[in-house]
């Protein structure tokens, strides 16, 4: 047997090898990446669920604490920055600011 015959015969076999395990690792990375942007756009609209329910109801109530509007700013800067959130839930945030502190 020609030993060139051969080479060409293994070198074709494991360049379709690595070709085969480089598009796995890019289907592998492309399926995580995917879930990974379905599970920070569920945890993004939880955040801004909990965040309007919170603020609605200091709202409402015309009164916030201390503690309580430290952890509100801080879930909607968890929102809004760390997970991209889109501003939605600025202008109540903006009306909680204002909102005078009650006593404890």
């Amino acid at each position: 047997m020609n030993w060139t015959v051969v080479a060409a015969l293994l070198g074709g076999a494991f360049g379709a090898a690595i070709l085969g395990l480089i598009q796995f690792l890019i289907n592998r990375h492309d399926k995580a990446k995917a879930a990974d942007s379905a599970e920070r756009k569920a945890l993004r609209y939880l955040m801004l669920y909990i965040i309007q329910e919170r603020a609605v109801g200091y709202i409402a109530s015309r009164e916030i604490s201390l503690d309580d509007r430290r952890r509100l700013v801080h879930w909607h800067e968890l929102y809004h920055n760390g997970l991209g959130g889109n501003g939605d839930a600025d202008a109540l945030m903006e009306q909680v600011m204002h909102l005078p502190i009650k006593a404890e």
